[in-house]
């Protein structure tokens, strides 16, 4: 009876050994995994700054090409005798070009945060 709880013991034992190693060696893997990933992070983070900085480029660049297509519209509609489009004139330019730099702004704010999101 004694020998047979001995063995008994030994194998309950030998099985408790043997599952915290498998779980030891999962939570070696997921720590591994996780230092990895966040290398990866490391190294990604400038190229999607960059990506996204030029987002930010393009975006500005058209809503500027925007402006100045619209000036030149209503400057041609005021040298045609609209002189109703004289307040567009100077208007439009002005709040075009809050616009444009109210988005840039916004824009390069959101840069890091966007660039750091997976």
């Amino acid at each position: 009876m004694r020998r047979e709880l001995v063995v008994l013991t030994a194998i309950i034992l030998a099985v408790s050994f043997f599952c915290a190693s498998g779980v030891m060696a999962e939570e070696k893997r997921s720590a591994g995994k996780a230092i990895q990933n966040f290398g990866k992070k490391v190294i990604n983070y400038p190229a999607k700054v960059v990506k996204e900085s030029g987002t930010t480029v393009v975006n500005v660049t058209k809503n500027t090409t925007d402006v100045v297509a619209t000036a030149a519209k209503d400057t041609a509609s005021v040298a045609s005798g609209e002189l109703g489009k004289t307040g567009d004139l100077v208007m439009n330019p002005i709040k075009g070009t809050a616009e444009t730099v109210g988005e840039a702004a916004k824009d390069t704010i959101e840069i890091p945060i966007k660039a750091a999101q997976e």
